[in-house]
């Protein structure tokens, strides 16, 4: 049986699209602050759907990232933000955050929220045991990922 040369190039490229197959939901973000938080880092935020198409109603972000501080009590907000407006999508409690380790939180369920001109949506970790309960102690923001035909239609 003869192997041709297409044949290991082709599980070549199957094994390195299941490898890089995450990376597809990956979207970029920044934070909100813009230099980032004592807290810790994020090191990637995964949407699915991605992209979101103008039927999409719900969509699930998880957030992962490296935590330098612990936390004990807390919760994880999303939100739609413009210059105007902040909608509130989804408020949930987390599980204790020990400092030194790695984090993820997985949202599901967020309402697909469309604001008039520009808006970004908002992942903020806020600490219950910190003095200001409205100032996240880790928060990044992004664009929602939308496909070409999506632009058109909601033009």
């Amino acid at each position: 049986m003869k192997i041709s040369h297409f044949q290991p190039l082709l599980l070549l490229l199957l094994a390195s699209s299941l490898f890089f197959l995450p990376a597809l939901r990956a979207v970029g973000f920044e934070y909100c602050n813009k230099s980032g938080y004592a807290f810790g880092t994020v090191s990637r935020v995964e949407i699915s759907p991605n992209p979101i198409e103008p039927a999409d109603y719900e969509l699930s972000i998880t957030v992962f990232g490296y935590a330098s501080k612990s936390i004990d009590v807390g919760s994880i907000e999303v939100y739609a933000k413009s210059e105007n407006i902040t909608d509130i999508l989804r408020r949930s409690p987390i599980s204790p955050i020990k400092a030194g380790t790695n984090f993820e939180f997985p949202l599901s369920e967020v309402p697909k929220d469309i604001l008039e001109g520009e808006y970004k949506y908002v992942v903020a970790l806020l600490d219950d045991n910190v003095g200001d309960p409205e100032k996240p102690v880790l928060c990044v923001d992004f664009d929602l990922p939308t496909s070409a035909l999506t632009l058109v239609s909601s033009a």
